[in-house]
């Protein structure tokens, strides 16, 4: 009987193809912003330009958007994320899919226009399953352990996204919790309330770690630089550390802490060259 050869690994070869330094690898910008209603947020996510951009959008945002046209993936339904995705991880969707007659570059940004709709989806797709395989459970009620499941879905297509080859800009509506809402001493500070994406704990710190940029879109009332005496509506982003807002973000250079009419190639150009 022939002896069986063991053979080892050749860790060093494995080496030189997997590991790498950050100036040998394309990569790709991924962004939070979140706001109250009505702030911006789908516009903010559709800066990047029309040709280049799909609109993932679960709360029917854009239909109003004549003046725009963007290329919109409505999605109604937790399956319809999968769908999105696996056209996305081909690396060809492009406008040619969508509309006959379109550019056919694929498409190089992705926004995911309502991660607090996409959550909820998810928590009903879970139960609608439990429902199915459970006869004696109420319908319409919502268990704990659904929560979870339902968590680690969304933790699952925040992964997706992350190793997509392609920009991808994530928005979320706010929601208000007290000081006391974090288990780390840094964040826990003496605040009566703080600002963050409206999403569940696990799922808000999944989306935070992958994204380089947590900012909070809002608006002021500032005078006209045509005409001061008149008073306009500006935009701001807020990607500074701040003591009441859950922000912040990942780069080489210092960047400012509010970023005045702020659009997507305008974030991207100061995280890759600064100001």
């Amino acid at each position: 009987m022939a002896e069986k050869v063991r053979t080892e690994k050749d860790y060093l070869a494995l080496a030189r193809t997997r590991a790498h330094t950050p100036t040998s690898i394309t990569s790709f910008r991924k962004i939070l912003v979140y706001a109250r209603n009505k702030k911006g947020k789908t516009r903010f996510g559709l800066s990047a330009g029309r040709d280049i951009t799909l609109e993932v959008d679960p709360e029917r945002g854009t239909d109003t958007m004549k003046s725009i046209d963007p290329f919109v993936w409505p999605i109604e339904k937790w399956e319809d994320t999968q769908e999105v995705y696996g056209a996305l991880r081909t690396g060809k969707l492009s406008p040619n899919h969508i509309k006959q007659g379109e550019s056919s570059t694929p498409f190089s940004w992705v926004s995911l226009d309502g991660l607090t709709r996409m959550n909820n989806m998810a928590l009903k797709y879970v139960m609608k399953v439990q429902e199915e395989r459970d006869l004696d459970r109420h319908p319409g009620m919502v268990a704990q352990r659904d929560y979870g499941k339902s968590g680690e879905m969304m933790k699952q297509l925040l992964l997706n996204f992350q190793n997509l080859k392609i920009n991808v800009c994530y928005t979320a509506q706010e929601k208000m919790i007290n000081g006391t809402g974090f288990d780390d001493d840094e964040d826990a500070e003496d605040v009566d309330a703080f600002y963050v994406p409206d999403l569940p704990n696990a799922v808000r710190s999944t989306v935070n770690s992958v994204v380089e940029v947590i900012g909070r879109l809002y608006v002021v009332k500032v005078p006209s630089l045509k005409n001061p005496d008149t008073i306009v509506t500006q935009r701001r982003l807020q990607i500074g550390l701040h003591e009441k807002y859950d922000t912040g973000f990942r780069s080489d250079y210092k960047l400012p802490d509010m970023i005045k009419n702020p659009t997507l190639p305008k974030l991207s150009a100061l995280m890759i060259e600064g100001e």
